[in-house]
């Protein structure tokens, strides 16, 4: 087979790689086998200096590839295209043919061919190997984009967290002190009415900033909470949401049902977040179904998981609406529903502890017949008491 014939046999290869994973590492690695194959080289390598650091080694040891203190001033000397032992590579490697990886004019890091004999020139196309450094240039594109978009990622739910925390310290201190109001003489009714919405704003402004820490901290790729497994009495859980839950007092005749089946057994899980979740799922519900009507709570199993169940007698939600309904900050607009307030990240944090614990959080719904929303607990190892 050709030379050109190789060539193209390898690039339909490399697409077919990246079409069929993310994984960048793959892709750098089958670019460096295939430049190997074309090039009879002892070894090939991808190493990047920051954003992210990476090396991809094919046929070198990792105890013997240089750090970057070593590599960087070699790339320095590099001139664009292949370089055939540069200064510097000769107290490395017998023999290397490198080149600089530019991204924007700035030298990003450095990929490789190295020998212990030189082949001849013919093996050593400058259009082949440039055809491979733009391939490993395309991968390091998208390595760096993934990077810089985990860094912001991380940077905002940082933000996050240091907002949510310094608001609650004089969020604090508004509420005690506005208690504390009717403490100093009585209160005309207008007085009242007032004191009344500065509470009720003070008690908005905390679900949101619980909101947003809970949804930085359980999310299931970023968050930084460490679960605190313990024995759980879901019944007993579930009943204490139920029955202490306060209805606002537009639906004072909303009735709160729920249902436990004798089966529930005792779980391992972080009770803090399924409380929570529960509780999400129990305050939409109530938000969203008409004063009169009724929401249901209710604990089953189903073969191997536990299955917790909120029905509400709402108004129900497209198909459309349900297929985003779990994703940050998602709310749906309805004019029926444009006095609930509402963060749109109550949802989130319901699948996000879901999975946090192994299952995963849907909703059913028809509109017009209300929706039943539920989360699913696997009794699988980690959830299980330890005999």
């Amino acid at each position: 087979m050709s030379q050109t014939q190789n060539e193209q046999t390898l690039l339909r290869d490399l697409l077919r790689v990246m079409a069929a994973t993310p994984d960048s590492h793959a892709c750098y690695a089958h670019i460096l086998q295939g430049a190997i194959q074309l090039t009879g080289a002892d070894g090939a390598f991808v190493f990047l200096f920051a954003e992210p650091e990476l090396k991809v080694l094919q046929n070198i040891e990792d105890a013997q590839f240089p750090d970057a203190s070593t590599l960087k001033p070699v790339a320095n000397g590099l001139v664009a295209g292949m370089n055939v032992n540069p200064a510097g590579c000769g107290a490395i490697w017998p023999h290397c043919v490198v080149a600089p990886l530019l991204i924007g004019g700035e030298r990003v890091g450095m990929w490789g061919l190295v020998f212990d004999i030189l082949p001849q020139s013919d093996r050593l196309s400058a259009e082949q190997l440039d055809t491979l450094t733009d391939a490993i240039i395309i991968i390091t594109r998208s390595v760096r984009a993934d990077a810089r978009h985990e860094k912001l990622g991380r940077n905002q739910s940082e933000f996050m967290r240091i907002v949510a925390h310094d608001l609650r310290s004089p969020l604090t201190y508004i509420q005690g002190f506005g208690s504390m109001l009717s403490m100093v003489g009585d209160l005309n009714d207008q007085q009242f009415y007032y004191v009344d919405k500065i509470m009720s704003g003070i008690t908005q402004m905390t679900g949101l900033i619980d909101n947003i820490q809970d949804a930085g901290r359980f999310d299931p790729e970023t968050g930084f909470y460490e679960m605190q497994r313990a024995p759980c009495d879901l019944s007993e859980v579930v009943g204490r949401i139920v029955e202490s839950h306060l209805l606002p007092a537009e639906k004072q005749e909303l009735i709160i049902r729920k249902h436990i089946a004798d089966d529930i057994p005792i779980i391992n899980v972080d009770a803090t977040m399924i409380e929570r979740a529960i509780t999400n799922l129990v305050d939409n519900a109530i938000k969203y179904t008409p004063n009169g009507r009724d929401v249901t709570v209710t604990v089953y199993r189903e073969d191997d998981h536990i299955m917790i169940r909120v029905q509400d007698s709402g108004l129900g939600i497209s198909p459309e609406n349900q297929k985003m309904l779990f994703e940050r900050h998602v709310r749906i607009s309805r004019q029926e529903h444009k006095r609930v307030k509402g963060s749109g990240l109550g949802l989130f944090i319901v699948r996000s502890v879901a999975r946090r614990h192994g299952g995963d959080a849907w909703v059913e719904s028809d509109e017009g017949n209300g929706s039943a929303f539920f989360i699913s607990i696997p009794l699988i190892e980690s959830n299980l008491l330890v005999s």
